[in-house]
């Protein structure tokens, strides 16, 4: 970004935006950034918001492009159902980057349980209502290959990229069938989960897609995703609890057999990633390095069995 949105500017400009009564009771802190946002927390009397910038020229990510209007869509559709937190805003910040806020009542516990993500995930799944303007996305096992073929394309000289090719599942390795496609939230992880005072919700829509619910259950087992949320990945038992609480048993048969394909397409993202900011970000070239280990680690348990 040319110009940095300061703490002080932030607060000044949501004092015009936000309908709140008693700002002098507010407090304003930082909370972690990540690759493609920073955020702030606002905290005022019976209510929490939560504000995010997206930094500009991330839309063009071969996996996950930064979408913020699809987030703002989201967001305007889902809390009507209890799954996402309100919008309160959207629109330009004082320096002219996008801007999010979203409101919730405050948590009395942050505590998120494995059975209540499945619960929540699946719900969303079930939804019929549609969501407006979302792009579409590579949805069932050999669309989801694909995508993979073509990021590792990207880096033809990756002698790594030579051995995950080795891993790739065959196109034949699960038989071909029609996907319906749906809204997926495509980054679906214990990180992705706000406690508000009114249950959990969804929160992150900016990847979302309309692809195959599938994906949503690869993404929440994924160690790769977790490491680069900075999660834990998911110990056994949490996994199979998960998939016990997941309300569509079809959906959790397809993910068993499929989820190869999606893993496969994570560790590909993670190694073109790895490579290609190796100069210019290097934490962050890092962190997808282990996420790719990770992955990788994963697909060759799966391979054992």
């Amino acid at each position: 970004m040319s110009e940095q949105l300061s703490d002080t500017e932030l607060l000044a400009f949501l004092e015009r935006l936000l309908p709140v009564n008693d700002w002098s009771a507010a407090r304003l802190r930082p909370l972690p950034v990540n690759y493609t946002s920073r955020f702030w927390r606002l905290d005022v009397p019976g209510r929490t918001y939560v504000v995010k910038e997206f930094f500009p020229g991330n839309e063009d990510n071969p996996l996950y492009p930064t979408l913020p209007e699809q987030e703002a869509d989201a967001l305007n559709v889902l809390a009507r159902h209890d799954l996402a937190p309100e919008l309160e805003a959207f629109g330009k910040s004082p320096t002219g980057t996008p801007l999010l806020v979203y409101g919730y009542a405050p948590p009395k516990t942050n505590e998120i349980e494995v059975g209540e993500a499945a619960d929540l995930i699946g719900r969303f799944a079930a939804l019929k209502e549609p969501v407006p303007g979302h792009q579409v996305v590579p949805a069932g096992f050999r669309e989801v290959l694909a995508r993979g073929d073509e990021m590792l394309a990207a880096i033809p000289e990756s002698r790594k990229a030579a051995n995950l090719k080795r891993l790739r599942p065959e196109d034949t390795a699960v038989k071909k069938r029609d996907v319906e496609r749906s809204l997926v939230h495509r980054s679906f992880c214990l990180g992705t989960i706000q406690s508000t005072g009114d249950g959990a919700r969804l929160i992150d829509w900016q990847y979302a897609g309309l692809g195959d619910p599938v994906e949503d259950i690869a993404c929440f087992v994924s160690p790769g995703l977790a490491i680069l949320y900075g999660l834990h990945p998911l110990v056994a038992h949490a996994e199979e609890m998960f998939l016990e609480h997941y309300p569509d048993r079809d959906t959790v048969a397809r993910f068993m057999e499929e989820r190869s394909a999606y893993h496969w397409r994570l560790a590909a993202y993670c190694l073109l990633r790895h490579e290609t900011l190796m100069h210019s970000n290097a934490p962050a070239a890092r962190a997808y390095g282990r996420a790719l280990e990770e992955e990788v680690d994963l697909l060759l348990r799966l391979r054992a069995r």
